[in-house]
């Protein structure tokens, strides 16, 4: 008997990586294993948990319990179309820690446990990733990171239609494919998206759209007043020292950590320490999670319909993280 993970996304193309592998190897060790960035839409867990039931296969869900915007704030860094760690820390590390070393994060879940044949499921596994031949750029990255792990591909290597093993297990696909999304994570908000795609969640989910927008907003407060204290020179004049340094990081930490982590629906009233600078003092970098030409493009200004005022909007911009390939363990 031998062992075979699927990386299970959430997405259709994981179904039938997951299809696949126990339509050839029923009588071998199965294992659904789905790396959860706590920022999701809910019909994602419908979807893999249905897809658990009727496929009668165990799914192992992994956590290390901080969500995208709470990863930005404890590393004070806002992630974007050119940079971000969600992915590679939230996901890669979860499961490259599990999978090597056998640690588990601080989130575990067990979904139809009952259908392991093996708690051994790791030694020698085959991995699967549900990625076609659209993504085959992603493929000889995702091979070497994984090595010595033997990686299989099944959308790559045969043709095989999404919809109707969906329809042959009569599961309806996740809804952010209806409302017309490339992909079924984040909940539409993946921070390395595109202009294209941030329009779309704009339209189809103006709430969860706004949501995002006032977070963002917030984080670009929080993390330029951050790096502006650490750059302020602690030489003891106007009684600034490096013990008050450490109480203004605290109070800033302080007026937004309850807001990131859901505890508060507004942040405490925090003031910028560059306020009451001239514009030759007060150096702020800008921050968002897309770029336009290496220049931030902060979801307000789509917000307020940038493009109305002459601004060409690039709706082919969809972009996503690609996950599993700027990783290496």
């Amino acid at each position: 008997m031998k062992n075979h993970i699927i990386f299970f996304s959430g997405g259709k193309s994981s179904f039938s990586a997951a299809d696949y592998v126990k339509t050839h190897y029923p009588e071998d060790n199965i294992l659904l294993y789905f790396t959860d960035t706590l920022w999701e839409d809910d019909d994602l867990y419908r979807f893999i948990h249905e897809a658990s039931d009727k496929l009668e296969l165990p799914l192992l869900t992994h956590s290390i319990g901080l969500n995208p915007i709470q990863l930005m704030f404890e590393q004070k860094v806002i992630f974007n179309s050119r940079i971000g760690a969600c992915s590679r820390i939230l996901k890669m590390e979860v499961a490259s820690n599990f999978l090597r070393k056998g640690v588990v994060p601080k989130i575990e879940k067990w979904h139809n446990r009952q259908h392991l044949q093996s708690e051994n499921f790791s030694e020698d596994a085959t991995l699967y990733f549900g990625i076609g031949w659209e993504e085959m750029h992603r493929q000889n990255a995702i091979i070497k990171n994984w090595k010595p792990y033997q990686v299989k591909m099944p959308l790559i290597d045969n043709f095989i239609d999404n919809d109707k093993v969906l329809k042959r297990y009569d599961i309806n696909q996740p809804r952010l494919y209806d409302l017309q999304f490339a992909h079924n994570n984040c909940f539409g908000r993946c921070v390395k998206a595109g202009q294209g795609h941030y329009r779309n969640l704009k339209e189809k989910l103006p709430d969860i759209f706004k949501k995002t927008m006032e977070q963002e907003h917030h984080l670009k407060i929080c993390v330029s007043s951050y790096h502006y204290i650490k750059k302020m020179e602690s030489d003891g004049r106007d009684g600034f020292t490096e013990e008050v340094r450490q109480q203004m990081l605290q109070e800033l930490d302080s007026a937004y950590r309850d807001y990131f982590y859901g505890k508060r629906d507004k942040p405490d009233i925090y003031i910028h320490p560059a306020a009451g600078a001239t514009s030759e003092h007060m150096r702020i970098q800008q921050y968002s999670f897309m770029k336009r030409k290496g220049k931030p493009y902060p979801l307000r200004d789509l917000y307020y319909d940038a493009e109305r005022e002459g601004y060409q909007m690039d709706m082919f911009d969809i972009g996503g993280c690609g996950c599993f390939v700027d990783y290496s363990p």
